[in-house]
């Protein structure tokens, strides 16, 4: 693997025969929308291939994958036009490994709402671990401010990625609201109405956990909002179910803000299965830092 940095007078063919690599090739892996113009400066990724199956009649991606010990995500992986178009042409050259390959496991999450393009998506998806779909409000009645999910979890499957649903103090007008999280934190009675309900949901659609993402929480219900957490891990548990929590990212404990100051870190850390700090937060346009 190697990473070129473009430089004056380069173009995809100029690179390709360098690395001796195909151009197709790396306009694939770095994406890149219009290969006559690159830009100074670029760094491309350069991956070379180790073995390649040439695709005869009859081929098919699960009969090359068992030839070769392989699996069918791993093909589309090191193969992204598999992702748009899985149709095989005979004479079609498939990356099966890479030169200097070191693979290990990672997790990966992605969020996506419901209106993603499904385009950009399929291509995500082959290299995920947990889709997190965003996301599910609550009315103060205890009901699910529902979304047009399915057609994601369904995506979700088809490249083996886990679905997971999304439970905030999100408004019909998509803002998170700290009063309705505080009516929320203090009534357990409410809680678990809304409990009942997300099982239901994931029951339901397909769900493998739940990611619970309250933001903007006032400091006097921090002790509330870890409460909420331990219900809501306990009914979920035993069902098999996991749960993350998200959190603004900090450089220190006594950091000050809506976004920091009623979580807990150490126990909501301890609690939880899986903790996801929105680093993202530090770029967002509306943010309060």
């Amino acid at each position: 693997m190697f990473v070129h940095v473009v430089k004056r007078g380069d173009t995809i063919w100029s690179i390709a025969r360098r690395y001796n690599v195909s151009p197709q090739r790396i306009i694939s892996d770095n994406a890149i929308p219009n290969p006559q113009n690159l830009v100074l400066g670029q760094a491309l990724l350069i991956l070379i291939p180790k073995t390649v199956h040439t695709v005869t009649a009859g081929d098919t991606l699960p009969l090359i994958a068992m030839a070769y010990d392989t699996s069918v995500l791993t093909l589309m992986q090191n193969n992204p036009v598999l992702i748009s178009n899985p149709v095989l042409v005979p004479g079609q050259t498939l990356v099966i490994d890479f030169t200097e390959e070191k693979r290990r496991s990672l997790v990966i999450n992605s969020y996506a709402y419901p209106y993603i393009n499904q385009d950009v998506l399929r291509r995500a998806l082959p290299y995920l671990t947990y889709l997190t779909i965003f996301g599910y409000g609550f009315t103060l009645e205890g009901d699910l401010i529902e979304i047009d999910d399915q057609p994601l979890i369904n995506l979700a499957y088809e490249y083996r990625t886990a679905p997971v649903m999304l439970i905030s103090s999100i408004t019909e007008e998509g803002t998170f609201s700290g009063s309705k999280a505080s009516v929320l934190f203090n009534d357990v009675n409410l809680q678990n109405k809304v409990i009942d309900n997300i099982i239901d949901i994931m029951v339901e659609k397909g769900y493998v956990g739940l990611d619970v993402d309250f933001e903007y929480i006032e400091p006097k219900d921090g002790e509330a909002y870890l409460r909420f957490l331990e219900n809501v891990i306990s009914q979920l548990h035993p069902m098999g179910f996991f749960v993350n929590t998200d959190l603004a990212p900090k450089t220190s404990g006594r950091q000050a803000g809506l976004l920091y100051e009623a979580h807990n870190y150490p126990e909501i850390g301890a609690i939880s299965d899986t903790v996801l700090l929105m680093t993202y937060e530090w770029g967002y346009t509306y943010n309060h830092l």
